[in-house]
């Protein structure tokens, strides 16, 4: 008998190939999940070099036994005649085509489920790199991260000192043309952890990063900055203060103006100052900062009863107004207050504010949004316009002036304001947020997906990501995709709009048309536009435009209706101007 029909005879080949077969799918598996928990290249190696070295003691194990029903046994034992070579030689052929057909549906499953995401994370990845590499063009090393400050105080109840003096300082810096601040949200994610330096100026994108601590007792304060450059975790600049609470506007300027010694940056008319009041009204107003920014159960009541409290004593401070008028707007919008009263307060302390410092940004945002709550879009944008004005680098004056931007179908101005926003606050999940609700109404879905995978990674919010998810899915007409993401939504008119548009395309007309009736007569506001939505999608064109002609669309702004993705059936039909029409044209009065 020939050597290859002896590895035939003793199944030597079949083994190999089975071998050959679980191992490639054994990498398969390891190179998709090792990655997942944490285990680098050199793990996977490892796997892929065990493997290869086992194929031989495998071949040499299944030349010298066999597997009889008597158990295993040495190949020179077994008499031909009695061999169960047949049997096994069929069990090894239905091992292998079992592996191969579980091969076969984790590529399937690598290809359509896992590859997309992958090429999702590279964008992503790739556009934070290119964003990366604009901000060391552009900056340099002017770029620095304040750190919430140490509460050192006897009692360790002056928390809202040290993280106020911190965001003081923070916002002073922010006013320096070329110097890049990180925003205060990204900056305090890492209050209370035990991370380096090193590592927080990473995930920051800066050079240097700004720490201390303070120590309240009684009317004796301490503070204590330290400026550190990052890439050698390095203290450049080292100070203590120790004066009386007065001084404490005198101890941040002092501060600020040492940090821009120390990073060689050059100003022309000086380092930017504190506006100083009473000591008494600005340890309310950065109490009630703190709560503002906690935002616990009851923490917007005790925001505003401290903006109040701090009015009392000095009742031309600006600032304190602007957190009066935002206090109550949330209040009002939650339902914790009366609406029209609770709105009415909130304008009326936004243009007190405006009134007291016109150069004040937040002032002229506050003001904006009690104008765009008033349906008085023109005025809105102008305050908007003035807060960019007068503060180029506020996140939130630029936040809602990117939101407005794409209402000129400035697409790409828009996303590159939200862009440099990102830059300032690279850790909040806000700003992919809005990018994908801005991308998707451009129609770029793909870059969508992308920002809403930075989503996830920033939020953690699956739902969220699902339902955005849900969004591009219906527009690209992956219906059965979206309605897995959409089914167990809670009945709320967007997903139930998005299911009876689901319903419809899977071909399911009762349910489809059972769910539209539900969301009509749920009573929610503006369902017309829900309705326009669905008819338009389902195709039912002239149902739509009945839908829109019976709606007050003079109190929409145009830009809601004519970049809407759902209505894109619509925009081809004589009608579709007059809706615009008589809509509300924001940018060309």
């Amino acid at each position: 008998m020939s050597f290859l029909n002896e590895l035939k005879q003793r199944n030597v080949l079949r083994v190999a190939a089975a071998y050959i077969v679980v191992s490639w799918l054994v990498i398969q598996v390891v190179e998709t999940l090792f990655p997942v928990f944490g285990l680098s290249d050199a793990a996977i190696r490892v796997v892929v070099i065990v493997l290869a070295i086992g194929l031989f003691p495998i071949l040499i194990f299944s030349w010298a036994f066999e597997i009889t029903s008597e158990g295993l046994k040495f190949e020179k034992d077994v008499d031909r005649e009695a061999s169960s070579t047949p049997q096994t030689s069929k069990k090894l052929d239905r091992i292998i085509m079992m592996v191969l057909a579980l091969a076969l549906g984790f590529f399937a499953f690598d290809k359509f489920v896992l590859d997309p995401a992958r090429d999702l994370e590279l964008v992503e990845e790739t556009a934070q790199e290119a964003r990366t590499d604009a901000l060391l063009e552009s900056y340099g090393d002017k770029s620095i991260a304040v750190l919430p400050f140490v509460d050192m105080s006897p009692d360790g109840d002056q928390e809202y000192m040290s993280d106020g003096i911190a965001e003081e300082l923070l916002n002073l810096l922010a006013k320096i043309p070329d110097l890049r601040v990180v925003s205060r949200s990204s900056s305090f994610a890492f209050k209370g952890k035990e991370i380096n330096i090193p590592s927080i100026a990473s995930q920051l994108n800066v050079a240097y990063v700004l720490e201390g601590s303070v120590r309240l007792a009684g009317d004796q304060l301490r503070i204590t900055a330290q400026l550190i450059e990052a890439n050698t975790d390095t203290h450049l600049w080292s100070e203590t203060y120790d004066r009386k609470l007065e001084n404490i506007f005198q101890i941040q300027d002092e501060i600020s103006a040492q940090v821009v010694e120390e990073l060689k940056i050059t100003l022309f008319g000086g380092a930017p100052k504190v506006k100083q009041i009473d000591e008494q009204a600005y340890k309310m107003v950065l109490q009630a900062r703190f709560f503002w920014n906690r935002r616990d159960e009851g923490d917007v009541e005790r925001a505003l009863a401290h903006f109040e409290n701090a009015l009392e004593i000095s009742p031309e401070y600006a600032p304190a107004w602007a957190g009066v008028a935002w206090a109550n707007s949330v209040l009002a919008l939650e339902g914790q207050i009366d609406r029209t009263e609770g709105l009415r307060l909130a304008r009326v302390a936004a243009e007190k504010s405006v009134e007291l410092d016109p150069m004040l940004s937040d002032a002229h945002v506050r003001l904006g949004q009690a104008h765009a709550r008033a349906i008085e879009w023109p005025a809105a944008i102008a305050s908007y316009r003035k807060a960019l004005e007068l503060d180029p680098n506020s996140p939130l004056a630029m936040g809602v002036t990117a939101l407005q931007i794409w209402k000129t179908g400035d697409f790409d101005g828009s996303i590159a304001m939200i862009e440099k926003i990102e830059e300032m606050d690279p850790l909040s999940a806000i700003w992919p947020a809005n990018r994908f609700n801005v991308l998707v109404r451009a129609g770029r879905y793909e870059e969508a997906l992308a920002a809403n995978e930075r989503y996830l990674i920033l939020s953690g919010n699956r739902n969220g990501y699902d339902q955005n998810r849900a969004i591009v899915f219906e527009l690209t007409g992956h219906y059965q995709e979206s309605w897995e993401l959409t089914e167990g939504a809670p009945d709320l008119p967007d997903p139930m709009a998005g299911k009876a548009i689901l319903l419809h395309h899977l071909g399911r007309q009762d349910e489809a048309e059972a769910m539209r009736l539900k969301l009509e007569q749920s009573g929610a506001p503006h369902i017309w536009f829900h309705m326009a939505k669905i008819y338009a999608r389902w195709g039912d064109i002239d149902s739509a435009f009945g839908q829109l002609s019976e709606a007050n669309v003079s109190q929409v702004p145009k830009a809601f209706l004519q970049y809407d993705p759902h209505l894109g059936a619509l925009k081809s039909d004589p009608r579709w101007q007059g809706v615009l029409d008589s809509a509300i044209s924001v940018f060309d009065e």
